[in-house]
Order: structure tokens, then C-alpha cells, then sequence
């Protein structure tokens, strides 16, 4: 990945991680701010064959599946591959490339997890409206922070087989739900005008009620995983 790939996205967390409007207005403002947008792709390159492990939340809520069809469909002429409907999700971590850890590994940081997310109660979030990023486009969800405790007990769990700059801070993490990925470089302007005409669309509400361990895999342009473990919340 390049530099700018890794930077986090909007560059400052909101003035309240609890508030809504204050976090989708950080979210709207920093896409509103970008004068040009890149090819996901290229911007945050993989090689072939390369796979890698994720903690991820997935979600098959039908209003949600309902509400990114619908946004899908409205921006199918604006240089975007749509994020399947069965494979929403929200990156909570990543762990490292599958190359450089073993089944071991994995297995020692499953059972580190358990107890962490078990003090960790399911919880809900609402999905939207749709803003964007630098290479794709995607929901602000709200609030942060049940999403935030959750990231701490993910890395503090995975820290103990993976330490290193390669963990990102939980002072670093932009939770989101990506709904397509920008494949064409191009002024940000008149995408900008296209999701906010779709930002009238209501939020729905998703649950979080547990979490996965994916090797996550690109299949031409999108991406899709295997699950490698679950762990449910607050058990």
C-alpha cells in the first residue's frame, strides 16, 4: 500500500465519537474537502495471490442490504464496483498477511479474544447517510464507542502474537461500511453531487453480535474472505 493508503480517513476523529451529527458531519466534511478521488485499486495495491487476516463485522440486515442496493443502483454510472450484498462488512483490524502467521498464531489469538469480547455486550448501529473516502464510498456509522472499545479488546488480544507498528491504533480506526470501490481517477466534484443527492436516504439499524476472524482473499474487483473463526459478544 502506499503512504497515503494507510493514512487514516477523515484525517481527524469528530469532536464526539457518541454524537451522530458530530460524527457524520466529520465524515461528509473531509469527503467534501478532497478535490480528487483514486483508483482503490491501484492506490492499495495487493500482489497476486496475496491474502491476509482480518477481524471483520459482516452484516445481512435486510434494510441494510436494501439500502446499498438502492445506492448501488443510483451510482452505477459513476466509475464504482459495487461491494457484493452478501459481503457488507466493517473492517474492525488487520492482523497481517497470511504468509506470516500460522494456524498457531491464529489459534492463540481466537482464544485471547474470547474472554475480551465476552465482557463486550452485542450492541446496535445505525448505517449512514452515504459519504466517502479517497478510493471508494461508503456509510458513516454511528456511534463509535461501542465500536472503539471493541477495537481496543481486538488489538490488545492480537498484540499478543502480533506486535509492531502493523497493529493500528485504536486512536487511528474510521469505522464505515464500504458500498463500492472508486476504480477510476477522477475529479471529486460530481461525485460529491451524486452521494448527496443519496443522503436523504434515512440511516437503518444493524446489530452487533459478534465478530470474525477472515482470511480475507481479492477476487478481480471485489473482495471476498473465509471465515477462520467466530466469536460472539458479551458470552
Amino acid at each position: 500500500m502506499t503512504a497515503t493508503s494507510k493514512r487514516p480517513f477523515p484525517p481527524l476523529q469528530p469532536a464526539s465519537t457518541a454524537d451522530a451529527f458530530a460524527i457524520r458531519d466529520n465524515d461528509w466534511a473531509a469527503f467534501r474537502q478532497l478535490e480528487r478521488v483514486d483508483d482503490h485499486w491501484t492506490l492499495k495495491r495487493w500482489a497476486p495471490e496475496q491474502s491476509g487476516f482480518y477481524w471483520y463485522l459482516t452484516f445481512d440486515d435486510p434494510a441494510l442490504v436494501d439500502l446499498v442496493g438502492r445506492c448501488q443502483k443510483e451510482l452505477a454510472d459513476d466509475g464504482i464496483d459495487p461491494v457484493p450484498l452478501d459481503g457488507l462488512h466493517l473492517t474492525m483490524l488487520s492482523i497481517g498477511k497470511s504468509d506470516d502467521l500460522s494456524d498457531a498464531q491464529l489459534s492463540t489469538i481466537v482464544d485471547t479474544a474470547r474472554p475480551h469480547l465476552a465482557e463486550i455486550s452485542p450492541f446496535a448501529l445505525d448505517v449512514g447517510p452515504l459519504t466517502g473516502s479517497r478510493s471508494a464510498l461508503r456509510f458513516s456509522v454511528t456511534p463509535w464507542d461501542g465500536l472503539l472499545a471493541l477495537h481496543s479488546a481486538l488489538r490488545d488480544a492480537t498484540a499478543a502474537e502480533r506486535s509492531g507498528p502493523e497493529l493500528s491504533e485504536t486512536s487511528q480506526f474510521r469505522p464505515h461500511v464500504g458500498i463500492g470501490y472508486i476504480n477510476t481517477p477522477q475529479s471529486a466534484s460530481r461525485l460529491i453531487e451524486d452521494v448527496k443527492a443519496l443522503r436523504d436516504f434515512p440511516p437503518v439499524t444493524a446489530s452487533v453480535n459478534e465478530v470474525r476472524l477472515v482470511q480475507l482473499r481479492r477476487e478481480g474487483r471485489c473482495y471476498r474472505w473465509t471465515d477462520r473463526a467466530v466469536v460472539p459478544l458479551g458470552t
